[in-house]
């Protein structure tokens, strides 16, 4: 499917990486059976799994897979996520971090993080970067590829996060996507100053993205200490 996707993408080069990650943190998951790094690796999988479902809600924001393949493979995907979530409580008896929700229960979404504001949030802030400024063919092409790739990072760094058990590396993706939105602030402005288009609404956006990361850091923090 990626190959027709075009190179400048951002998200062609994530998906292809998230796919192989995720086969590959499987692999090595499986040869350390028994021990703490089986269940890390195992974990870093399922987070590529979910980087991957967020991967196609971008494409199918840049029109590169209709609603059939877009939910195909979000099927695909939810069965395989389901399967690890499996295998890691076999190789774990008892689980004391607090589990997910069951992927697909008690939803018409896929994954739990389709149903988070903030998610929903950064992927409206992508959708509008994409028919607005994305599209502006006046823009300076390099600017315009840092936008599209601090914009992805911001929207798949949520979705992975959110698929860690531990409060700490959930925490380290929320920082990674915190760190994109600030990136992507600063080619708003560049952006706003070199070229005619207005950025202000997708500022908006951002600044609500930005204020949920940081609420959502204090939160796991306090979560941390107890």
């Amino acid at each position: 499917m990626i190959d027709h996707w075009p190179a400048s993408a951002s998200v062609r080069d994530q998906l292809d990486r998230a796919s192989e990650s995720h086969i590959t943190n499987l692999v090595r998951a499986v040869q350390a059976h028994g021990s703490g790094k089986g269940i890390y690796f195992l974990e870093c999988s399922l987070g590529s799994v979910l980087e991957c479902a967020a991967c196609l809600d971008v494409g199918a924001v840049k029109h590169l897979l209709n609603d059939a393949d877009l939910h195909s493979g979000k099927e695909q995907l939810q069965t395989i996520a389901r399967m690890e979530v499996g295998l890691r409580r076999s190789w774990i008896p008892a689980v004391h971090e607090k589990e997910p929700t069951p992927y697909g229960s008690n939803s018409d979404n896929y994954f739990a993080h389709e149903s988070l504001h903030v998610y929903q949030r950064a992927l409206q802030l992508f959708e509008e970067l994409e028919g607005n400024i994305l599209a502006d063919e006046n823009g300076r092409r390099r600017h315009l590829r840092r936008i599209d790739g601090f914009a992805t990072s911001l929207v798949l760094n949520i979705a992975e996060g959110n698929g860690r058990f531990s409060h700490l590396d959930h925490g380290k993706f929320i920082d990674i996507a915190e760190e994109a939105g600030i990136k992507l602030a600063a080619y708003l402005d560049i952006v706003e100053v070199n070229c005619t288009t207005n950025v202000q609404s997708s500022k908006r956006l951002l600044r609500e993205v930005m204020a949920m990361l940081s609420g959502l850091k204090g939160y796991l923090d306090d979560e941390g200490e107890i």
